[in-house]
């Protein structure tokens, strides 16, 4: 008694768990698009550790969502591959697309592009098929980008795609569409395509520029300038550096860079060397290795050896302290991964400690009917693979018979067509055929295909045979006339019968008039 009503108040607190954590789940999906900072804040509320099955996988994606929304780099993918998991076992779920997006996101941010273009397709593809066109308008746009260098033409196709699915069936952003025309004219800078990607470059600053968003039109000013750099025109890059740099708000760190970039290309050392110097100051590893590096660059073309020596080897020493960051991040990586190996460890033993009392009874139970059903089910099963097994035997012997049977009257067909023909040309009755060299050849090679290289078995046990008896065996296994076997011959009929039999008498040995020539050429 007392272990009844403690397993009914251990199911009625999971239940309570369970309602409290789909709570959580559903108020967090309503607030992800709006406030995903907020809606990470009441996931990390949830007890994970109390969940499993769907909505384990639910809140780990949610979770996964909210982190890529807040701008969260997710460095251990293992929640996120509990709902990928999940969900890919189970593609008839409204949420399996996502699931795939996000997979494919995270693939091709650790470098695992391949993996990452296979997700996004199957993202893609699905989408399209649901009528999930946001999605399928994200997707095609990330896996753009993950090809561009790789596949330029793919990646102009998506990208035309994406901008298409967006402008037809999506709620209406003009930063979205801005950014869509800048991959497009990426898109074609990278095919060598350099009008094209002109054109939709001033049309996203024509539609930047009606904004009135200083920080939109300073990011496409930047990209205009990236393609006249790739243009080899430096003055062009250099203004439209200028005009981003004095529109901007905020003048980050890639500007700078990009601006300083343009001022080195344009041979005004000075201003680039400034540019640099200030990235030194406030950038991070990565930002202050690639200064320190220009920084050397330019030294070199001065040809001031001391100043070139001091910036390689600051380049040197913030090269080798990214290094250490890199290493650092990716033993952080492998850290959490034990963490969450051993949390899950532990929920899985509460787990099982918790429901320990109930399988006892369901095994007992399932033990007993074991016993009772287990010799049935092995007679049944035996007797049924018997049956089966005799079943697939006849299909398949059938099949073959079937086979032979159609090839040999394609044959038949064959010869009977060509006689056919001849004799409604030829006035005179003349229905002599003749058969090349290479129609006896294929007619030999298909004989033996389908009938267990009988001619061949003919050849080897009949070597005094001359060409024109194995002929004749080889008509006589396609079942032809003696009319038809005499135009090919060019004699009657009953000289074909004579031949016949004296084949079989001379060749087989075979004297009984109940044998015929076909039986004796298939005795062998």
């Amino acid at each position: 008694m007392v272990r009844t009503l403690g397993f009914m108040l251990l199911c009625l607190l999971l239940a309570s768990c369970d309602k409290q954590a789909d709570q959580a789940i559903r108020r967090a999906e309503l607030l992800m698009q709006d406030e995903p900072d907020s809606a990470l804040h009441l996931l990390q509320g949830v007890d994970r550790r109390t969940l499993s099955g769907e909505r384990l996988a639910r809140y780990a994606l949610v979770y996964s969502i909210a982190q890529h929304k807040s701008r969260i780099d997710v460095a251990n993918d293992s929640l996120l591959r509990i709902a990928y998991n999940y969900y890919s076992r189970h593609p008839e779920d409204s949420l399996y697309v996502r699931s795939q997006y996000y997979m494919g996101i995270y693939y091709i941010m650790v470098d695992s592009t391949k993996q990452g273009e296979d997700c996004l397709r199957t993202a893609a593809r699905c989408a399209e098929e649901r009528g999930e066109y946001y999605t399928l308008y994200l997707a095609l746009n990330k896996l753009a980008k993950g090809i561009r260098y790789s596949d330029a033409s793919l990646a102009l196709e998506y990208s035309k795609k994406a901008f298409q699915v967006y402008s037809e069936h999506c709620p209406p952003n003009i930063t979205n569409k801005i950014l869509l025309m800048l991959d497009i004219g990426d898109a074609y800078l990278l095919c060598n395509k350099e009008d094209s990607a002109l054109y939709y470059m001033d049309l996203a600053l024509e539609e930047a520029m009606a904004t009135g968003d200083s920080t939109l039109i300073g990011a496409v000013l930047q990209d205009k300038s990236l393609l006249y750099t790739k243009l080899d025109d430096y003055s062009q890059a250099l203004s439209m550096a200028k005009m981003a740099w004095d529109i901007s708000p905020a003048r980050n760190i890639n500007l700078a860079t990009r601006l300083a970039s343009c001022y080195a290309d344009a041979d005004s050392a000075r201003q680039a060397r400034e540019l640099y110097a200030a990235i030194t100051r406030v950038g991070d590893y990565g930002q202050k290795y690639l200064a320190y590096k220009n920084l050397a660059t330019l030294a070199a073309k001065d040809n001031d050896k001391t100043s070139f020596i001091a910036y390689s080897d600051s380049s040197y020493k913030y090269m080798e302290e990214m290094y250490k960051q890199i290493l650092k991040t990716k033993s952080d990586y492998y850290q959490d991964l034990i963490r969450l190996e051993k949390e899950k460890e532990r929920a899985d033993y509460r787990l099982k400690l918790r429901t320990r009392l109930f399988l006892v009874s369901v095994v007992s139970f399932l033990l007993l009917a074991i016993l009772v059903f287990w010799n049935l089910y092995l007679r049944i099963r035996i007797h049924k693979q018997k049956r089966q097994y005799l079943e697939k035997e006849r299909e398949v012997l059938a099949q073959k018979m079937q086979q032979k049977e159609a090839m040999v009257r394609f044959l038949q067909n064959y010869i009977v067509e060509r006689i056919d023909i001849i004799q409604k040309i030829n006035k005179n009755k003349d229905s002599h055929v003749l058969l090349s060299k290479k129609d006896w050849f294929d007619i030999e090679q298909i004989l033996n295909e389908i009938d267990n290289q009988s001619i061949s078995k003919v050849r080897a046990e009949k070597p005094n045979f001359t060409e024109d008896d194995i002929r004749l065996c080889m008509l006589v296994r396609l079942r032809l006339s003696n009319s038809a076997i005499g135009n090919i011959y060019g004699i009657s009929a009953s000289a074909v019968q004579h031949r016949k039999l004296k084949l079989k008498k001379d060749g087989f040995g075979e004297t009984r008039p109940d044998i015929t020539l076909e039986q004796a050429i298939v005795s062998i």
